[in-house]
């Protein structure tokens, strides 16, 4: 993909139809960082980190990759930790910060103009299996489920026009149970599967989900 980042004339699904595209898109769309020229995401996984530097490194050297590393106020870190991902580590204490967390990010306009067109036309991804990588990505990023595996399955969103495409995309994948809540003090919205299709989506995205499979 080096050489497709700055092409303007790029369909960009041509991309983002392999399926760890999707599950990239996914990720970024729940926990994405992004500023006029750069685009990269913000987490406390480490797993779901690697898997993003993974995708950049496809694109970029080691180099062009940045981090930022947020820490608890009067706690230390060990920033050999990850000085795997860049060779450009800055770290911050935050008052509201339980663990360290991480934004990696790159600077280029031409990949955040591919992310923000994929995601303004998400209900153009068609294929069942990019749809499950993408809908991976989301949960990995912002998406809960009670521990009996069934019930409180949500993913989490930051408005409404995201959640709602999500559910139509849901629907053209065969889920048509599903519910877009309105959480107006939070100022968030959750996107419920039903607990009668809630099996029927863990075991479509689990192969590509993080969360839902440990490491090895």
């Amino acid at each position: 993909m080096g050489n497709t980042v700055g092409s303007s004339n790029l369909h960009f699904w041509n991309f983002w139809e392999k399926k760890d595209g999707s599950y990239i898109l996914g990720l970024w769309c729940a926990d994405g960082y992004h500023r006029t020229s750069s685009i990269g995401i913000s987490n406390n996984n480490l797993d779901i980190i690697n898997r993003f530097h993974t995708f950049l490194l496809g694109s970029f050297e080691k180099d062009r990759i940045k981090v930022r590393v947020y820490f608890p106020v009067g706690s230390k870190i060990n920033i050999k930790l990850y000085q795997r991902f860049s060779n450009h580590i800055v770290s911050y204490p935050m008052e509201k910060c339980s663990r360290p967390a991480l934004q990696l990010y790159v600077n280029s306009r031409p990949l955040l103009r591919l992310f923000r067109q994929a995601r303004n036309s998400i209900l153009d991804l068609r294929k069942k299996l990019n749809i499950s990588a993408y809908f991976a990505g989301r949960f990995d990023g912002d998406g809960s489920i009670a521990s009996d595996m069934r019930s409180d399955c949500r993913i989490v969103y930051s408005n409404l026009e995201e959640a709602k495409s999500d559910q139509e995309l849901l629907q053209s994948a065969g889920f048509s149970k599903s519910k877009v809540y309105v959480y107006k003090k939070a100022k968030t919205f959750c996107l419920y599967i039903s607990r009668y299709e809630t099996k029927k989506f863990i075991d479509s995205i689990k192969k590509y989900s993080i969360k839902l499979v440990p490491k090895m």
